[in-house]
């Protein structure tokens, strides 16, 4: 019994039966009430109809109908790029035939949400009988970007999410070590060398993984490029856990687990941001992993502009180094350090 009490006496004991209760409460209620409604949000999903005078009709009933936002572009062209961009999901072209006979194309995304993508298929066929007639119309549902093994569809989450995972573990292990080695070490001493070990892993694990990608996958943009992402990547996993330890102290692993759903949710790959109940929208804007899936996204199936997650990634990256240094540098030394630099 005495050494139940010594065991349950210790702080990670309770951090330990902390993890068990709230991870899995944690999942459940981001995850519920994030996807919740989801299907009632359909017009958060745009789709771009390329103006002419033969689509006059067909824009006006969509915009009537259709349970989507439609919206106009001027050629099939803006469409697409829009389309790359991710700012509308579909792109609907009206044609003719070699006989003369109503052609309805719509384009999506291989980079859209899986939700999103089958929902819109679905409604292609739904749009072709609505106007079906004499002559009868036709249809073709072209998938930009499509992407043949499985395998290489999974790589954006497998990227951008695990790096996050590998580095909130070694942080773990990096605080146990600080913890161990604070009654002989000054604090900037610890930090500095965490730094350079930090500084290590970003070298070696973005190569290794990126190399591995492409072992494995046929990827569309260059090698240095992607690498590039990885390594900035990395950069703000480590930033966010290491910012994460410094604030929260022992509960940090609680903290930084407990962000895992909210990355998850607001990836991107399975339901699309704009389709999650309205708390969680713009979450992913804050966090690594969901600006990291979907630049590695554009990376991978086509080569894509991905500034805009470059620029969210190296905010979140000085955001969280700035703090991570100022809490560093008002944090007291162990006492015993302050009366050896005394006695010196």
């Amino acid at each position: 019994m005495k050494s139940f009490k010594d065991v349950f006496s210790v702080t990670q004991t309770k951090v330990g039966l902390m993890f068990a209760l709230i991870v899995p409460i944690l999942f459940l209620v981001v995850w519920m009430t994030g996807y919740q409604g989801a299907t009632d949000r359909l017009d958060q999903l745009r789709v771009a109809v390329v103006k002419s005078d033969s689509t006059v009709g067909l824009y006006q009933n969509l915009q009537k109908e259709s349970p989507f936002t439609v919206q106009s572009v001027r050629s099939e062209a803006e469409g697409l790029k829009q389309l790359d961009a991710g700012e509308v999901e579909m792109v609907l072209v009206a044609s003719l035939t070699d006989t003369d006979q109503p052609k309805l194309t719509f384009h999506v995304n291989q980079a859209n949400a899986e939700f999103a993508n089958g929902i819109l298929k679905q409604a292609t066929t739904e749009i072709t009988q609505a106007l079906n007639g004499t002559p009868a119309v036709v249809s073709d549902v072209i998938v930009e970007h499509e992407v043949s093994d499985f395998s290489t569809s999974m790589l954006p989450i497998l990227l951008g999410f695990v790096i996050y995972i590998a580095v909130m573990t070694m942080g773990i292990q990096f605080n146990l070590v600080t913890q161990i080695l604070q009654k002989r070490h000054a604090k900037w001493s610890l930090f500095w060398s965490k730094q350079l070990l930090h500084g290590l892993v970003l070298l070696v694990v973005p190569l290794v993984m990126v190399s591995l990608a492409f072992a494995f996958s046929e990827i569309q943009a260059s090698f240095l490029k992607v690498w590039a992402f990885q390594v900035l990547l990395t950069a703000t996993c480590i930033g966010v856990t290491q910012m994460n330890f410094t604030i929260f102290g022992p509960i940090a692993p609680l903290v930084n687990v407990a962000l895992i759903p909210f990355q998850l949710m607001t990836a991107g790959n399975i339901v699309p941001p704009s389709m999650l109940a309205p708390f969680y929208q713009t979450i992913g804007h804050y966090l690594p992993v969901p600006n990291a899936v979907a630049g590695l996204t554009r990376l991978i199936y086509f080569d894509g502009n991905i500034s805009s997650f470059v620029l969210r990634l190296t905010v979140i990256l000085l955001v969280t180094v700035a703090v991570t240094l100022i809490l560093t540098a008002v944090r007291r030394e162990q006492a015993h350090i302050v009366e050896m630099k005394r006695a010196s």
